[in-house]
């Protein structure tokens, strides 16, 4: 009877319940696991998503920079000739231009470009454009300083020579594509040249010679390096001790040993800032260049056009480094005619000869002993406005135009 009462206490059987338990915290473990994977694995996606964009916008920039780095000393585009591609881009073509990035300094299969990480090693592009500013609207004088797309019509060098240019860089990687643009300008370095109407290691005037020949002012006199009882010196005295009027002021200044009047510092400049020509050019380039310099050796570079050279506005420089330089025809030179006898050819030898109707509105400068010949209607004109010169140092980024255009 006890055992009986005792079978009818006991419960249901419960064996085994506690592997239900089990397995149901193991499915919300598994559910929690997976969820917090998948938010993992979202949020590595969106990591790699942004990490991907932001080498393309590195890549733009590095190349944005790059160019505005060639803009800079004698890569600035002054005149129509210099103008830059369509577009300069990662193939070799572009890089044929000194003016484009070169590519293999970006990115390159071989991964030895400044940019190099895994995200370039699949079909990472770059390509930049060069524009000039849009003309400057008088009602709004700030307006250049904005981006729109009127810029990708302009010309691709500086045609309004106002110093200032639009670079635009567009790099794509991974299929994420960013445009950045920036307005440079040409920042000018000064070149120290003493001011001066004539310089050089002897003078001699034509008999036919114009009365005055030089004209001057009082802050300068033509200065020779020579002795005046030399008969090679100064032969515009003409015989009989008689000197003809032929510069006004009447003064000049002898000194065998005067120096060099160009540093040689800013000879380099003036060197490094544009290609030489190592023939004579023609007018037409020589007038179109604002420097022009010269390495003809055992040449005659003979200009005989009735070609104006420069303007007061825009005086120019031509450096004639080794040869002759002479004038002839009815023309005029706005600046400064510069030889440096790199050849240390003497007084009785005429680096420069300036015969016919030919005026120089600015200095003439032969450095050493070699001399200078005038005769004709030549004229020299000191004109201290026209002496004033620079080069381009860097091309500067304008505060507050560098931005990223969105996605067109």
């Amino acid at each position: 009877m006890s055992l009986l009462c005792s079978d009818a206490r006991r419960g249901p059987d419960e064996r085994g319940s506690a592997l239900v338990i089990s397995i149901i915290a193991m499915g919300l473990m598994m559910m929690l696991g997976l969820t917090t994977l998948s938010l993992t694995d979202q949020q590595t996606r969106q990591s790699g998503v942004e990490r991907v964009r932001e080498s393309s916008f590195n890549l733009a920039e590095g190349a944005l920079q790059q160019q505005g780095f060639l803009l800079g000393g004698k890569g600035w585009p002054k005149k129509a000739s210099d103008e830059l591609p369509l577009q300069c881009d990662q193939s070799d073509a572009a890089a044929l231009n000194s003016r484009c990035p070169t590519p293999s300094s970006l990115v390159t299969t071989a991964g030895t470009g400044a940019f190099d990480s895994p995200d370039y090693a699949s079909g990472a592009v770059w390509v930049t454009h060069v524009r000039d500013n849009v003309p400057v609207d008088p009602a709004n004088p700030l307006a250049y300083r904005n981006y729109t797309d009127a810029v990708d019509s302009q010309p691709r060098w500086d045609a309004d020579a106002n110093g200032y240019i639009w670079v635009r860089s567009t790099a794509s990687v991974g299929g994420k594509t960013r445009t950045l643009v920036a307005l440079l300008k040409r920042d000018p370095i000064p070149l120290l040249i003493p001011k001066a109407v004539l310089v050089a290691g002897a003078l001699e005037v034509g008999q036919n010679g114009q009365s005055p020949v030089i004209t001057t002012d009082a802050t300068t006199t033509p200065i020779l390096r020579c002795d005046p009882v030399d008969p090679a010196c100064a032969s515009y005295i003409e015989s009989g001790g008689k000197k003809d009027s032929q510069i006004s002021p009447d003064t000049v200044s002898y000194d065998p040993s005067f120096p060099k009047l160009v540093p040689a510092e800013t000879v380099a400049k003036l060197i490094e800032s544009t290609d030489p020509f190592t023939s004579c050019p023609t007018e037409a380039q020589a007038a179109a260049q604002e420097i022009v310099v010269i390495d003809a050796p055992g040449q005659t570079c003979q200009f005989t056009a009735n070609t104006v050279f420069h303007s007061s506005s825009k005086p120019g420089i031509l450096v004639m480094r080794r040869g002759t330089l002479r004038f002839a025809g009815s023309a005029q030179f706005h600046g400064m005619l510069l030889h440096l006898n790199e050849e240390n050819r003497g007084p009785a030898e005429d680096c420069i000869t300036i015969p016919g109707t030919f005026d120089v509105f600015g200095g003439v400068v032969v450095e050493g002993s070699c001399g200078v010949y005038i005769s004709g209607n030549a004229r020299i004109n000191f004109s201290p406005n026209n002496l004033n010169f620079s080069v381009t140092g860097v091309a500067g980024l304008v505060q507050n135009t560098w931005r990223e255009l969105p996605p067109s």
